[in-house]
């Protein structure tokens, strides 16, 4: 791919083309669960940072990082009811960025200052920020998930590289068959897939077709813009079941990035819906494995952990930020071609001043391999 002004997908922060793209969409900045009321956190996305805090009434908010002051993180401050006040010298500020009080100034100054607020919502067990400019669009809902029967569970994981190799991995199904293969091995996954891809209303469906023979089932996955994807996740070392898997692949930095994702589990089988701690630390794997004081392929088949890290490490093994310019892609890399070929359009469009798609997703469900979750243990 011949790279042009218009192909950096990698920078993300204020002012870049990709990072104005991104904050047209509603992205999840944390995991709702591990959000305490009284006890606000600093969070990092896009190359920006930003407080979050729950209110007394159990509320999440979303401010800009700096108090207007004296430039402190409101992170550090005290929640009182649903506001927060500055550590360094006591200004309040309301849920939605308003001054409330100035404990050394006269009354009549508060009115006069504001931190920047953002649009806040929490749904599927995430906290959703709007961070762009302007009147914040719907937040997508999924009907797949709002009336499931099973258990949702809610979980974040660091990815240490870019995120645009994360989202390039979301769209190349061939992987699994060699970065997952201790797995797919085991439970007979052993068909390469013919890959087709076709852009939609919200993005991409991908189509990955096999025979259908035992586990060698045709597997149908939505890529949404900016950075959602949407699927079927076959069977894991910690789940040996298909799952619902919903994920945002989420930029730090430029060199960094989260996963924010919600799984369906089958009921009944053990899980209970709290965040799954991991042990040992994916993170400290994936270090470990990219410093040479392991090897992947001599982790235990049966660690849970085993899909993040090899995700992990097939990324990160790029590069923090990788040259697409030197990619030879093949028939089996149509998804990549497809998405950068997207991501260059609407970067062209925000370049040049124009309008963007009206990236949108339907309201009536979309297929999946397992329509119905009680199905789920059963495929």
């Amino acid at each position: 791919m011949k790279p042009s002004k218009y192909s950096d997908f990698a920078h993300t922060g204020p002012g870049t083309l990709a990072g104005r793209f991104i904050r047209h969409f509603w992205q999840p900045v944390y995991v709702g669960a591990d959000l305490k009321p009284g006890r606000p956190v600093r969070i990092q996305i896009l190359g920006e940072y930003f407080t979050l805090f729950r209110g007394d009434s159990g509320t999440p908010y979303v401010l800009e990082d700096r108090c207007p002051h004296r430039q402190t993180s409101l992170a550090l401050g005290w929640v009182e009811g649903d506001c927060i006040r500055c550590f360094y010298h006591g200004w309040k500020f309301d849920g939605h960025g308003q001054c409330t009080e100035q404990p050394a100034e006269k009354a009549s100054f508060a009115a006069k200052v504001k931190a920047r607020a953002y649009p806040t919502q929490e749904y599927l067990g995430l906290i959703f920020a709007y961070l762009g400019e302007g009147e914040a669009p719907p937040l997508p809902r999924f009907p797949e998930l709002d009336d499931v029967e099973g258990v949702l569970v809610a979980n974040r994981h660091p990815v240490p590289c870019n995120y645009f190799q994360r989202i390039e991995n979301d769209l190349d199904e061939t992987h699994v068959h060699f970065v997952h293969r201790v797995s797919t091995d085991s439970y007979g996954l052993n068909e390469l897939p013919d890959i087709d891809c076709a852009e939609t209303d919200y993005g991409i469906l991908r189509v990955g077709a096999r025979q259908g023979s035992g586990a060698n089932l045709t597997r149908t996955a939505h890529w949404m813009m900016p950075n959602v994807h949407f699927l079927d996740l076959p069977p894991s070392p910690s789940h040996p079941h298909w799952t619902v898997y919903l994920a945002y692949r989420v930029p730090v930095d430029d060199e960094n990035m989260v996963t924010l994702s919600v799984a369906v589990r089958p009921v009944g089988s053990n899980t209970t819906g709290k965040r799954e701690t991991i042990e040992p630390d994916p993170a400290q794997m994936t270090e470990d494995v990219l410093a040479g004081k392991i090897r992947i392929q001599d982790i235990d088949p049966k660690y849970p952990g085993l899909f993040v890290v090899q995700d992990n490490v097939a990324l990160a093994g790029q590069g923090r930020i990788v040259d697409r310019s030197k990619d030879w892609l093949g028939q089996s890399d149509k998804g990549i071609i497809l998405l950068r070929k997207l991501w260059e359009r609407e970067l062209k469009k925000i370049g040049e001043g124009k309008s963007l798609k009206n990236w949108h997703r339907p309201k009536e469900k979309l297929h999946l391999l397992v329509d119905r979750p009680k199905e789920l243990a059963q495929v």
